[in-house]
């Protein structure tokens, strides 16, 4: 169970340089096809925090191809997890495990102002009381040891943006998560971060292994995830996902099917619509990708994340053959 007291940071005693504590947060403003997102890894271990703020309006290539970027990965690590402020003019406030305050003062006329309202308790990949397929095995997080602890959680953002002079008003259903565990640069996990937002009552987040060598059919397997649906969180037990018409390493949209502990399907088809690549790490090529989603009645929106480490994959021609 993820209490309010893991807003503070978990530093064992004898903390080692790898380990990580992370939070991520996003907003989708769906009439400028704008995506925007706040990524924060604090290393206590050699005392620094990583913050990445980014803002994407379109299917690109290239960094250059983003609206704005403000990426400082060797910030001073402030002194609490829960409430700080750093140089690059983020400032951050935990006000409960489900609620949080972003603001942020860039360059270029460049802000954000967000408050961010849980809509559902966090889901512990590790709880088997909400999760079927918990485990306490690391190796079963869909991520290593780097999810050893991790939570998702389905959340309302509302707010401002304003990107190099132009203000846009938030108000959207996301996905946020936080993390703490070992996480070395080398030898990260493949794998898949997707979600999808109808509303506060029709939303899903999922977790998939992922082995980018694998034929397109067999690429990804289900770790973690639940959907929400009519207001009710329910945990998965199966599920498949295949990535559509991949550009190199690049997808254009995704069909997936899960299923829930009663047995209950679900089937989503999504189109990507805003793409970037993404290094939140320097030795891993990230696919970041805004899916536009419908489950056959209704239109959603959400992130689909594609971890793919450079350390394990270079060297196999991926980027013209995947």
């Amino acid at each position: 169970m993820i209490r309010d007291e893991d807003l503070r940071y978990h530093t064992p005693a004898d903390v080692t340089h790898d380990w990580a504590e992370t939070s991520f947060f996003s907003v989708y403003v769906p009439e400028a096809n704008l995506t925007a997102w706040v990524y924060i890894i604090a290393r206590p271990g050699v005392g620094a925090i990583v913050c990445d703020v980014e803002v994407i309006d379109g299917v690109g290539r290239y960094s250059l191809d983003a609206r704005y970027i403000d990426f400082q990965q060797h910030l001073p690590l402030p002194q609490n997890f829960e409430s700080y402020s750093l140089p690059n003019g983020l400032t951050f406030k935990g006000h409960s495990i489900r609620n949080y305050q972003l603001d942020y003062i860039g360059v270029d006329d460049t802000e954000l102002h967000w408050t961010v309202e849980g809509v559902m308790e966090p889901f512990d990949i590790h709880d088997p009381a909400m999760d079927p397929l918990a485990s306490t095995d690391a190796n079963a997080s869909g991520f290593g040891a780097a999810y050893a602890n991790h939570f998702d959680m389905t959340a309302r953002t509302t707010g401002t943006l304003k990107v190099r002079g132009k203000e846009y008003a938030i108000d959207c259903v996301t996905t946020m998560d936080h993390s703490w565990g070992p996480r070395g640069e080398r030898g990260m996990r493949s794998m898949g971060w997707i979600n999808g937002n109808f509303s506060a009552k029709d939303a899903f987040q999922t977790i998939w292994t992922f082995n980018p060598l694998a034929p397109l059919a067999e690429q990804f397997a289900l770790a973690h995830g639940y959907v929400i649906a009519d207001g009710e969180v329910r945990g998965l037990t199966k599920g498949r996902i295949q990535a559509v018409d991949r550009s190199g390493p690049f997808p254009s949209g995704y069909e997936m099917e899960v299923e829930d502990a009663a047995g209950r399907k679900y089937r989503y088809t999504g189109k990507v619509v805003a793409q970037h690549p993404w290094p939140c790490y320097s030795c891993t090529f990230a696919k970041f990708s805004t899916v536009e989603w419908t489950d056959g009645s209704h239109i959603g929106h959400g992130l689909a994340q594609e971890n793919w480490p450079l350390d394990s994959l270079t060297g196999k021609g991926l980027a013209a053959g995947a």
